[in-house]
């Protein structure tokens, strides 16, 4: 082989390695990305609360129709303000007062509505619910039914040691489930040390890296409803143990109204709740928040039962 030949030989080749290297890096990126599940960067999840099963004839035949509505939003635009369209939901968080008596026959009017993974009930994508002060004591059937399907819950990643607070990841961000308020012990509500717990899930699982966190609790921090239901304590002890990490939501319930807020620089969100006039014989009026996680921000929009589109808020993300 003379001289140019094997240049033009090496040359060839040369380019050839490059064009491997090239598809190999990727073909790496892209296993990367596949494992990474998205990092976080594009998010949706509906939030649900005080569905209150039980409550009233007619709430009972209207609160399962939230389902049906979660499961036909997807491809709806979103208010003007927000632009976009609602995608697919990861799944729906529910923040207690599943009942309104804590009695098996209530809660398992909730199981047959919204099953455990998106395909063994009405709802077409996993759920993820905690309890509120409605849903019963130590020992209640949704107390139990939540021990319990925290065994075989889709994608649960740590679980308390009494059972009943989990946490679990979507893409890049930490959901930290804590019942009916963070805490340690005490009757009637009684919270089972979920601040213990949620200082523990936060070390091991989050630390000082910046991952995004959403905690989920049923007492929130509004004046007219929550603050009585749980002590200053309490709260204190929560603030501390969560100050130093990126904390982007708190989701509550209990407020008797939707409201998004903030707390100890915290911001708050508290989806729509069960509405009826005091006799419990009129219509029933509910909802749920969706929201959307991109690389850039958080969305956050009230979605009726009416088919209708309420508060909304939008932040930016470092």
């Amino acid at each position: 082989m003379d001289r140019r030949a094997r240049r033009s030989f090496l040359q060839g080749a040369l380019r050839g390695l490059a064009a491997a290297l090239l598809l190999g890096g990727l073909a790496g990126a892209a296993g990367a990305a596949e494992k990474d599940d998205s990092a976080g960067e594009d998010l949706t999840f509906f939030v649900v609360s005080d569905t209150h099963y039980g409550l009233s004839p007619r709430g009972d035949e209207t609160v399962p129709q939230l389902v049906d509505k979660m499961n036909a939003l997807p491809g709806t635009p979103y208010p003007a303000g927000l632009g976009g369209t609602v995608g697919a939901p990861r799944g729906v968080i529910h923040i207690g007062d599943i009942t309104n008596d804590g009695k098996a026959a209530n809660w398992e009017k909730f199981v047959r509505d919204y099953g455990l993974d998106g395909t063994d009930g009405r709802l077409k994508y996993p759920v993820y619910e905690t309890f509120g002060n409605h849903d019963g004591g130590a020992r209640s059937p949704v107390r139990e039914g939540i021990r319990l399907r925290n065994k075989k819950r889709v994608g649960v990643k740590d679980v308390s040691e009494s059972g009943l607070h989990y946490a679990w990841d979507w893409g890049r961000v930490r959901f930290v489930s804590l019942g009916v308020s963070p805490g340690t012990t005490r009757k009637t509500y009684d919270p089972v040390n979920s601040t213990d717990f949620a200082v523990q899930d936060l070390a091991k699982n989050v630390g000082t890296g910046g991952r995004p966190v959403f905690l989920i609790h049923h007492f929130g921090f509004d004046k007219e409803y929550s603050l009585n239901w749980w002590s200053e304590e309490w709260r204190t002890q929560y603030r501390d143990a969560i100050k130093g990490y990126n904390v982007i939501g708190i989701l509550h319930g209990h407020a008797h109204k939707p409201l998004i807020y903030k707390w100890e620089g915290f911001d708050v969100y508290h989806p729509t709740h069960f509405r009826q006039d005091p006799k419990k014989v009129g219509p029933v009026t509910h909802g749920f928040f969706v929201f959307h996680l991109t690389a850039g921000g958080l969305t956050v929009a009230e979605r009726k039962l009416d088919d209708t589109w309420g508060l909304t808020s939008k932040k930016t993300l470092q």
